[in-house]
């Protein structure tokens, strides 16, 4: 497991079996959630009218630790994300990609409002907000990637404070790659993303 994943994991687990956090206490409420991104956009290939193909990261996994803090119906929170991607050449008659080759950590705040909850006790959210990656191409500069999130979450009771999450969501974010990086007849576009994630939080 590489180091960036296993620091986050072992982050989470020590916060979450702690039950002597005080922040927890004070409406505070932590997670770690597991997730699969999927990625359009990005580049096109200008030489065929653009029906081409593009250069764009491939379908990942990625581990998100969150914190937040809830004020009745509404809730603020930063998730920080790891997550290692293909790059991939989609075309009509081509689809190649090359493993591991971009690491992105995302830092994500976002406001999230209740819209409804039943007498089970599960509650249903929307989210949104900004998300700034900090991206690592193969032997190419470290960039800043930003663009905004936002989503529907549904929450589910387990058993004391702790209870089942699932987001699903999607966004815009700029083009992770730079002048000189594709080929000369690809342009550069905005990275579509939608995204599903499982995972646990435990606090109020």
């Amino acid at each position: 497991m590489n180091n960036p994943l296993r620091a986050l994991v072992v982050l989470a687990a020590i916060t979450i079996g702690s039950g002597q956090v005080q922040c927890v206490r004070a409406q505070w409420g932590i997670g770690l959630e597991l997730q699969r991104t999927a990625y359009g956009g990005t580049s096109r290939d200008t030489s065929s009218g653009g029906v081409g193909g593009s250069f764009r990261p491939g379908s990942t996994p990625a581990v998100t630790f969150r914190l937040d803090r809830r004020f009745g119906r509404t809730a603020v929170g930063l998730g920080v994300r790891y997550s290692r991607s293909s790059i991939l050449l989609d075309t009509r008659d081509l689809f190649v990609g090359i493993h591991n080759e971009l690491a992105a950590i995302e830092f994500a705040p976002e406001i999230r409002v209740r819209i409804a909850r039943p007498h089970s006790g599960a509650a249903l959210h929307l989210y949104g907000g900004p998300v700034v990656g900090v991206c690592v191409l193969k032997d190419q500069d470290t960039r800043v990637v930003p663009g905004a999130i936002a989503g529907v979450a549904g929450e589910f009771p387990l058993f004391n404070r702790l209870a089942l999450l699932v987001r699903v969501g999607g966004g815009l974010t700029r083009s992770v790659f730079q002048d000189g990086e594709l080929p000369p007849e690809f342009e550069r576009h905005t990275t579509r993303r939608s995204e599903i994630g499982f995972g646990l939080r435990y606090g109020r």
